[in-house]
């Protein structure tokens, strides 16, 4: 039964869904840093190098 339903399924357009959310998660995330202030994107910057100076606010 599992075998007619699987075989029966289109699993073309899987590869085009999967890059369209990726592009959209990847926009996302872009659009969201370019939104970062100057002392933000600092702040995140310094956090590796920094980690007993962190502060968070």
């Amino acid at each position: 039964m599992i075998k007619e339903i699987v075989s029966g399924l289109d699993f073309s357009q899987c590869a085009v869904l999967a890059l369209a959310l990726f592009v959209i998660a990847f926009a996302m995330v872009t659009y969201g840093a370019m939104r970062l202030s100057r002392a933000a994107a600092d702040r995140c910057a310094s956090i590796p190098l920094f980690d007993d100076q962190v502060q968070d606010q």
